[in-house]
């Protein structure tokens, strides 16, 4: 393995669409093993020395790359002719999955008596750095806090997601995956196949945000989405933090501190009853 060709991982993997803190997570799991191998001698350098990895989404000037509810909305009309991809834009737009956790997401998983889903699995194109060919592996959410269950709080979306789970081909199968992948050369859903993020983006997501003249976000700022407007809507960090599955509250408030509601009229009140007193 060489400099050279981690680099170009890493590349391949920012490339696919992966947000630059699942990149450093890649990263740092092939550095440990690199260690490991200096360690018992089994090679002669480290490859993962002075590679560029992608730098996180700035947010200090408190810009995110979010949608409204109506451009939303209005990406998801785009794909009324490839069902059920509209209803995933919104799902995605009103929950903060990951694009791992969606293309993991089973039947069974969606429990809509509940009002929620929950994420109990994940789902990964793993390529090797050498060879073309790859495949999916599925595993569980990165860490404790990952695995979680998120409310649906649109109503519109929770009557498309029962529609869809009837119609589902295998909705007696619980762990049958529940969004579908698309039939090689063609638009038709197959459930036979995983979802890809990548595909996604490129045959229907990016086309949905041009005729309307929306932003040129990213699939991954859908779940910026969700969190602006469960923020919009007065939703608390720590729940909001919850459904996203981060590590802390303080992942949350790092990225979107900027998004919190400003109403000071509870501590004006406050202040000017202290002040009173004070004057007693």
């Amino acid at each position: 393995m060489t400099r050279a060709e981690v680099q170009a991982w890493i590349n391949e993997l920012t490339g696919e669409g992966l947000a630059p803190p699942t990149v450093h997570h890649c990263y740092v799991a092939l550095r440990k093993v690199v260690k490991h191998a200096l360690w018992d001698r089994r090679i002669a350098f480290d490859p993962c020395d002075g590679i560029d990895l992608p730098k996180s989404q700035a947010v200090d000037d408190g810009e995110l790359s979010v949608l409204t509810v109506a451009q939303a909305e209005s990406a998801a009309a785009e794909l009324a002719n490839f069902k059920p991809y509209d209803v995933l834009v919104r799902f995605r737009a009103y929950t903060g999955l990951r694009a791992g956790e969606v293309a993991g997401l089973r039947v069974r998983d969606v429990d809509l008596a509940a009002g929620h889903v929950s994420v109990r699995q994940t789902a990964q194109w793993i390529r090797r750095h050498d060879q073309e060919v790859g495949e999916w592996v599925f595993g569980t959410p990165k860490s404790l806090r990952s695995s979680r269950d998120v409310p649906i709080l649109d109503r519109k979306l929770l009557a498309d997601l029962k529609a869809l789970k009837m119609q589902h081909p295998r909705s007696g199968d619980g762990d049958a995956l529940f969004w579908p992948g698309r039939t090689l050369g063609s638009h038709r859903a197959d459930y036979d196949r995983v979802w890809d993020v990548a595909t996604f983006r490129r045959n229907y997501f990016k086309p949905a945000l041009v005729r309307p003249e929306l932003p040129a976000i990213r699939v991954h700022d859908l779940r910026h989405t969700a969190a602006s407007l469960w923020l919009a809507a007065g939703f608390l960090p720590y729940q909001v933090s919850r459904w996203l599955g981060h590590a802390s509250v303080v992942a949350t408030d790092t990225i979107y501190s900027h998004l919190y509601p400003t109403d000071y009229s509870q501590h004006v009140a406050r202040s000017e009853a202290f002040a009173l007193t004070s004057y007693v």
